[in-house]
């Protein structure tokens, strides 16, 4: 999603871009061709602050390694507006032009960021068994993979949430919050809820409000709410073994740059009032992009390992970033905070 969008008139946002352009030479880059099935992923190693390396904690997370990915197989790569990690190290992530990228993150020796292996991306296909057609059928926010391997999509401008069975075959809808949403501001956030049931999962939409929803029933809104503050949007969520909801929030100004907050809060099914147990609060000038996922797995000694991963917008001024942080319950204080849309 852009989140820049709403936030400046569509000519200051014209003017503004067109001078950057300029000033940067920054050209559309033609994209390779659309090619499906394995491909090889380049990740270059990046710092947490690019003025001091040894800059590697935010309040309670300790960062764990952050690359910079690309590939020059395939002009699908990017987009990525979501992301799921198993606790092998197996994920997927969905791209907002319909497409599916699998894979496995790489640790080194010491357990930081190293790579991605085992790589492999296809297009989502519509109901007729064709690729998705346009920006308007094709624009995938959240995802997230059943038990059984299902593959659950949650689409904006088209607002539908579509599952993918594991055995192939066409996709049948799910229930979706009833609830207006604007053409470009829809179901960012997509995250199983299995402490709710399982078949529950939750829906964010961007402009902030989380939804509780079942596949034999219907969506209600959640009793408990963190709002954003005012200027941000949700764009990922994330429900931990523990119960607990992971909510990020984001921000894109054009002159303070990019903000972001992870926060982990009470289950807000079962507390009217969740509270925040901890928040990541990243922003320019360290190493930052447009985070629209959030994944999280256990890691040796109680910590938990929060995975980050970018959405570029198949832009030259962006990046696909896959970062990673660890949080250990009860070793700190929470602190943190947050920014419109690009």
């Amino acid at each position: 999603m852009n989140p820049a969008r709403g936030r400046i008139g569509a000519l200051a946002l014209a003017l503004l871009a067109a001078a950057s352009l300029a000033a940067c030479g920054h050209k559309a880059e033609a994209r390779g061709p659309a090619v499906e099935g394995p491909i090889h992923v380049v990740a270059a190693p990046l710092p947490l602050d690019p003025k001091d390396p040894r800059h590697e904690r935010l309040g309670d997370f300790q960062f764990a390694g952050a690359l910079q990915l690309t590939s020059p197989d395939t002009g699908l790569f990017g987009g990525f507006s979501d992301l799921k990690v198993a606790d092998d190290g197996s994920f997927v992530s969905e791209s907002d032009e319909g497409s599916v990228m699998r894979g496995r993150i790489v640790l080194g020796p010491d357990g930081r960021l190293a790579g991605v292996s085992e790589t492999r991306i296809v297009r989502l296909k519509g109901l007729d068994g064709r690729p998705l057609d346009g920006k308007h059928e094709a624009d995938s926010e959240g995802v997230g993979l059943w038990p059984n391997g299902d593959l659950m999509v949650s689409f904006e401008r088209d607002h539908r949430i579509w599952i993918y069975p594991a055995a192939g075959g066409p996709p049948h809808a799910a229930p979706r919050p009833q609830t207006p949403m604007p053409d470009n501001e829809g179901m960012e956030g997509l995250a199983l809820a299995p402490r709710e049931g399982p078949d529950a999962y939750w829906v964010g939409i961007e402009g902030g409000d989380i939804w509780l929803c079942h596949l034999a029933a219907t969506c209600a809104k959640a009793p408990g709410q963190l709002p954003p503050r005012p200027g941000y949007r949700l764009p990922a969520l994330f429900e931990m073994p523990t119960g607990d909801l992971v909510v990020e929030h984001h921000h894109w100004d054009p002159v303070t740059g990019t903000h972001l907050t992870v926060n982990v809060i009470d289950n807000p099914a079962t507390n009217p009032r969740p509270r925040v147990k901890a928040q990541l609060a990243l922003a320019t000038p360290l190493t930052v992009d447009n985070i629209e996922g959030v994944a999280v797995v256990p890691r040796p000694g109680g910590a938990w390992r929060f995975y980050l991963i970018s959405d570029d917008n198949f832009s030259p001024d962006q990046r696909t970033l896959l970062m990673a942080f660890d949080w250990t319950p009860g070793a700190g204080t929470a602190g943190g905070g947050k920014a419109g849309k690009r």
